[in-house]
């Protein structure tokens, strides 16, 4: 359905987190063969951004993860998705870019319509409710959602309470 090479196997998703731009952070979540791997999951501050701008946090996340795992020999994910619309992909493919690494098949799932955006590609893909593809894709994109918001709580939560 989404035109790949080979079946993928393993699926790395990001989501970013914040209140008003406060205690910034991201989440990644992997999954092997449809499963959550929780070895794999990692949770981020988001350092370098100030305010509201999740371009810019996801292009940082992105940056950090990738450069890590290239200086690192790492195999890349066969699809990384990005939680979000046409923005957070394009900050996605800004951060391969300022690497000069050839991204893995990167993904974004807009919530609203349930649309997958490609890079490269102007339309989205609309995939049926019940597509099997489609509700991984969902599953992975929710459990990046949950895994960010649990640690900027915990953040939060934190900050309220030293002062």
């Amino acid at each position: 359905m989404l035109g790949l090479e080979k079946t993928p196997r393993t699926v790395e998703c990001f989501d970013i987190a914040h209140l008003g731009g406060q205690d910034t952070v991201a989440s990644l979540v992997a999954f092997i063969d449809g499963v959550p791997f929780k070895a794999g999951y990692r949770r981020y501050k988001v350092k370098s951004v100030i305010g509201v701008d999740d371009f810019a946090s996801m292009r940082e996340v992105i940056t950090r993860r990738f450069k890590r795992l290239s200086d690192e020999g790492d195999v890349f994910p066969d699809i990384l998705l990005i939680d979000g619309g046409k923005g957070q992909l394009s900050a996605a493919m800004d951060a391969f870019k300022m690497l000069g690494i050839e991204p893995p098949t990167l993904l974004s799932l807009a919530k609203q319509e349930e649309e997958i955006f490609r890079p490269g590609l102007t339309e989205s893909l609309k995939l049926s409710r019940h597509s099997g593809a489609l509700r991984l894709l969902q599953f992975a994109r929710d459990e990046a959602h949950r895994f960010a918001q649990h640690y900027h709580h915990t953040l939060r939560a934190k900050r309220m309470t030293e002062k």
